[in-house]
């Protein structure tokens, strides 16, 4: 299982004050009786307007559950900026999170990568919990410069910011032409790449502590690629849409997601005690046969000197071990035998 699993959705320009708050409650409620986990961060990004009351539900109704955050700021404490909301008006209505970058800000609004850098400088100032967007566009990827737009999204949005406060930070990958209503979903295949450059540039900009930032896949996340996403080895989250707007189904999703994961972790599990049983056992070269009953293996070894049997009994799958002459059987149980046992066919050079 990931170390801490990230969940959030922006609800652009839908959801009034009375909706939102019917919404909010219903998620919050749902969530604390079919999910919460203590590894889980939870975060809903509202219209300014529905902000104040959000933020009282979730401190008073909802423990805190949910994380409130803002669709955009303002770098500037205060000034003359005419329809803009500053930090302090943010911190005064208790929202945690900003989001700075959004590709409708970028795209639409035509907002530079200088300037969401002043904008992430200014939240971290301010302490926010920071989420920068990134994406390239359709035609961007077509050109083959998507790994270049993202690193330089980064590397300017990202200019300043310290590793003190790297535990703020967070970094949602949204590919524009998979955002909307016509968006095309990537695959997760593509969005595994692409989090892989986006956390290679986060190590060439931080170090090693780059490399612990949340990256959140956002762009047309549904009930049928999420557990696909979210089991990615690079992907720490995701940035849901239009899916998660309707609270019983956004809950849906996080619980098929998690559970997609934790059947990844068994099997994972299984996988490398499989790999550690064939190295302990002297290595493919050493195994000459491979069989299995209800509850243990049995394997047949070239040179039972090869063997290491002190580390395959502390395994934490294995039961017990003994052995006949050259046979040596490992206990495992009937509930995994079978599945341990075919991984370690599966990972042998030859068929036996």
């Amino acid at each position: 299982m990931k170390n801490k699993i990230y969940f959030g959705t922006n609800l652009k320009m839908y959801k009034g004050n009375k909706e939102l708050i019917h919404y909010l409650s219903a998620l919050g409620r749902l969530y604390k009786e079919q999910i919460k986990q203590n590894n889980i961060e939870l975060f809903v990004i509202p219209s300014y307007t529905t902000l104040s009351d959000a933020s009282h539900l979730v401190k008073t109704e909802l423990n805190n559950v949910i994380t409130i955050g803002a669709q955009n700021m303002c770098y500037a404490d205060a000034g003359q900026f005419t329809g803009e909301i500053s930090p302090l008006m943010l911190k005064e209505l208790d929202v945690k999170l900003v989001m700075i970058g959004h590709s409708e800000r970028r795209h639409i609004f035509k907002e530079t990568d200088q300037e969401e850098n002043k904008k992430v400088l200014s939240a971290l100032k301010h302490q926010f919990i920071t989420l920068l967007c990134v994406g390239e566009t359709l035609e961007q990827k077509e050109y083959g410069i998507s790994d270049e737009v993202l690193r330089m999204q980064l590397k300017i949005g990202l200019n300043g910011v310290t590793k003190e406060q790297i535990p703020l930070v967070r970094v949602a990958y949204e590919p524009v032409w998979a955002i909307g209503e016509n968006g095309i979903p990537a695959t997760a295949e593509y969005a595994e790449e692409k989090h892989i450059t986006i956390k290679q540039c986060l190590f060439d900009i931080f170090g090693k502590e780059g490399l612990d930032i949340p990256v959140l896949y956002g762009g047309s996340v549904n009930p049928n690629n999420a557990n696909q996403l979210i089991n990615k080895k690079n992907i720490d989250g995701l940035f849901v849409g239009r899916s998660a707007w309707n609270a019983k189904d956004f809950v849906d999703l996080m619980k098929g997601a998690l559970n997609a994961l934790s059947v990844n972790n068994e099997d994972n599990q299984y996988y490398q005690t499989a790999l550690k049983l064939i190295e302990y056992l002297g290595g493919n070269n050493n195994i000459t046969a491979l069989t299995h009953c209800a509850t243990r293996i049995r394997v047949v070894l070239n040179n039972p000197e090869n063997i290491d049997k002190n580390k395959i009994e502390k395994l934490e799958l294995v039961r017990g071990l003994f052995s006949i002459t050259n046979q040596y059987q490992i206990i495992l149980g009937k509930e995994i035998v079978d599945i341990v046992h075919q991984k370690m066919q599966e990972q042998l050079s030859y068929q036996i």
